[in-house]
């Protein structure tokens, strides 16, 4: 494994304890932290706990000093199946999945760290800082679509140092620095020729810029805009192999070489409201848009150094909408009772079909609900969510030059489960 002397520490503690998930919008997770997942991600708008500083910093002048430590463990079920296979004449040694066969990945559930502090300094001005696992996806295929295995893992930690200024009692703004640290690796088609591209780690910087302005009493209005991501490159150590050229098919050898893969991460905007009618109920809505063309879009990630015969990436997202709602009600001061709903339409072309069974990004519809009790200084806080299947059908683009389709027609499908736990000490 590859990693940077220079991580920092806690990022690559949570690297480390997060396995790689599967994606819900997109690559992302729906929210950071018990209290936003179980209230479907919202936390632009409705900023209720530490987790602020990531998704809207502006936020932080609303809390207390504390420190919030929790976890999700994430679970996917992933599979895919071959509706019609069809080779090229020059791939006529490959082995395929047979039409209607069906595999199941066989990656397991991953753990995602969530650690924030929050500091009130005093003159309207609050610091936090926290660590969290933002984004991931991959599977673990027996076979592909070219015959051998197919895994592929991408997971990502994010340090936030971050402040939030209250400029008056209705306006406050807030700024986040988002250092972050990224793992990948894949093999796939191994029966094609390709070889295993082992763990690579880089480092990325961004930032999160925040608004939230009190337009009365029962309506607050925020707004946050993410920043691209710069990641520097993916670096992957190749040894010398026997491999095919992925332009013609045909067998080549290859000497012992690098490569190196660019994929940063998308810029964001978010618009998000709280609606409080009464003193026991508040209702959260944002709505997101994530600019996924621009790093997943098509012909990428991009390899900056390709000389291992490696297959080029394809991703082609589309931007993607996505729709966050959620409920808070307080039957009692110390017990809060949650629900959300999330939605993001899936941003895959049906025509990616190598990409979208590699990095299956299809899940829309997500369900969840959580329950927090106050003891005195400590909170309690815990969650689930539900992601019913969601599916996507297709065909492979064509490879003219060689008389046919790699594969003809294909299906993949996604849905998932996630249990949240977490605590808050206030001082």
């Amino acid at each position: 494994m590859r990693t940077n002397r220079f991580m920092p520490p806690v990022a690559l503690l949570g690297l480390l304890v997060a396995g790689p998930s599967a994606a819900t919008n997109g690559m992302r997770m729906t929210g950071f932290g018990p209290v936003q997942n179980s209230m479907g991600g919202v936390g632009v708008g409705t900023t209720l706990d530490g987790a602020t500083m990531l998704s809207n910093p502006a936020g932080l002048t609303e809390q207390d000093f504390s420190l919030v430590v929790g976890g999700t463990w994430f679970k996917p079920t992933v599979n895919y199946s071959a509706v019609e296979s069809q080779l090229p004449p020059s791939m006529t040694g490959a082995v395929v999945l047979q039409p209607g066969t069906q595999l199941n990945s066989r990656r397991g559930g991953s753990p995602i760290p969530t650690l924030a502090v929050v500091y009130p300094v005093g003159n309207g001005l609050t610091l936090g800082v926290g660590a969290f696992g933002v984004a991931g996806m991959g599977v673990d295929y027996a076979q592909n679509l070219y015959g051998g295995g197919t895994s592929t893992s991408y997971l990502q930690m994010r340090v936030t140092p971050a402040l939030g200024y209250k400029i008056n009692d209705r306006f406050s703004v807030g700024l986040a620095l988002n250092a972050m640290a990224a793992q990948m690796k894949w093999n796939v088609a191994a029966g094609f020729g390709q070889q295993p591209h082992d763990t690579s780690t880089a480092l990325g910087i961004g930032a999160t810029l925040g608004a939230k302005y009190v337009a009365a009493k029962w309506l607050t209005i925020g707004a946050a805009y993410e920043t691209k991501s710069y990641f520097q490159d993916f670096r992957f150590d190749v040894p010398a192999h026997n491999g095919v050229n992925p332009a013609t098919f045909q067998p080549v050898p290859f000497a012992a070489s690098t490569d190196r893969l660019s994929l940063n991460q998308p810029m964001s905007a978010t618009i998000g409201v709280e609606i409080a009618p009464i003193d026991i109920v508040v209702v959260g809505l944002d709505v997101q848009w994530i600019n996924w063309a621009d790093t997943n879009g098509p012909n990428k990630p991009a390899f900056s150094a390709n000389t291992s015969g490696a297959m080029a990436w394809d991703l082609g997202w589309s931007n993607q909408v996505v729709y966050k709602m959620g409920a808070q009600v307080r039957p009692m001061k110390s017990l809060a009772l949650r629900a959300g709903y999330n939605y993001g339409k899936m941003p895959l072309d049906p025509n990616c079909a190598f990409e979208n069974l590699a990095f299956p990004a299809v899940s829309e519809h997500h369900f969840s609900a959580g329950v927090g009790y106050d003891f005195n200084k400590l909170t309690v806080n815990a969650g689930a969510m539900w992601s019913p299947a969601a599916t996507l059908s297709g065909a492979n683009a064509d490879y003219p030059a060689n008389g046919g389709q790699a594969i003809k027609s294909y299906t993949t499908s996604m849905s998932q489960v996630a249990f949240d736990f977490g605590i808050a000490y206030r001082i």
